[in-house]
């Protein structure tokens, strides 16, 4: 048998008592049996105000490979590059904290992630895979118009920039996070995509198996707040777009990764 991989998985927490247990336990299920890899299980605690770090610490008491960074509360992104940054391994995967996207997922990323590729799960792309079950179209409604969003303004052509699940190594992601602006922290996760590539990396974006948790906080369940939160999310986005055609104007970035060229430098005349 082959010499398995170190990987290093980041998990971000935020108020996460009622789930992490179950999180823990699937990825620590996984680890054993899995002939790809061997872990370390960082858990990333973004200023919880419940039991979330009290959890984590009773596992670490029973498995050595689990980890627990502590910050204040700055955002599920920020918390991942908290994650990146104290990672022992060279191969570096993060994912969310319910679970909503199994971490033997891995195993299929890591035939694509390399030392010129980002490799990220897809939950809107699905392949030979089964329709996603249970989202409500609302939540559904969200998520397209943000892909299309994406896939208007950028070159990278990637129709989950969102997706909380992918797989670095770890000369790739430390050589965009000196590139990061960003101050919307949820839209950093496109804002990683959209500079790797800047950069000349290559994203491979896969269908992953996805159970959609009723109970997530990412998208508010009033739908007037959820509103409000994507068309902050819109300005972010465009905010980035025009951000990124300036880093390729400067020379920080060796590939245009936005669209709409044209309008972009009357904007700049402006």
């Amino acid at each position: 048998m082959s010499e398995k991989t170190p990987l290093s998985i980041i998990i971000p927490a935020y108020n996460e008592e009622d789930r992490l247990s179950y999180t823990l336990d699937a990825v620590l299920d996984w680890s054993e049996k899995t002939v790809l890899f061997d872990i370390e299980l960082i858990v990333v605690d973004d200023g919880s105000l419940d039991r979330t770090r009290e959890i984590v610490r009773q596992y670490m008491k029973k498995d050595a490979r689990v980890r627990l960074i502590e910050q204040q509360h700055l955002g599920t992104v920020s918390a991942i590059i908290s994650g990146f940054k104290n990672a022992r391994y060279s191969c570096i995967g993060s994912m969310e904290a319910d679970c909503s996207v199994h971490p033997r997922e891995f195993e299929q990323l890591f035939q694509y992630a390399d030392d010129d590729t980002i490799a990220l799960g897809s939950r809107i792309l699905r392949g030979d895979l089964p329709p996603i079950q249970g989202k409500p179209l609302f939540r559904r409604l969200l998520s397209w118009g943000m892909s299309r969003f994406f896939l208007l303004f950028f070159e990278c052509r990637i129709y989950d920039p969102q997706s909380g699940f992918k797989l670095y190594k770890r000369d790739v992601i430390f050589k965009v996070l000196p590139m990061l602006c960003l101050g919307h922290d949820g839209m950093k996760s496109a804002e990683i995509l959209v500079k790797a590539y800047g950069l000349g990396f290559s994203i491979k974006e896969v269908p992953v198996h996805y159970c959609h948790n009723q109970n997530s906080r990412c998208v508010p369940k009033a739908k007037a707040e959820a509103v409000m939160i994507a068309l902050a999310a819109l300005r972010a986005l465009m905010c980035l777009w025009i951000q990124s055609y300036g880093d390729y104007r400067r020379g920080t970035l060796s590939r245009l990764p936005v669209r709409g060229g044209a309008m972009l430098r009357f904007i700049y005349k402006i």
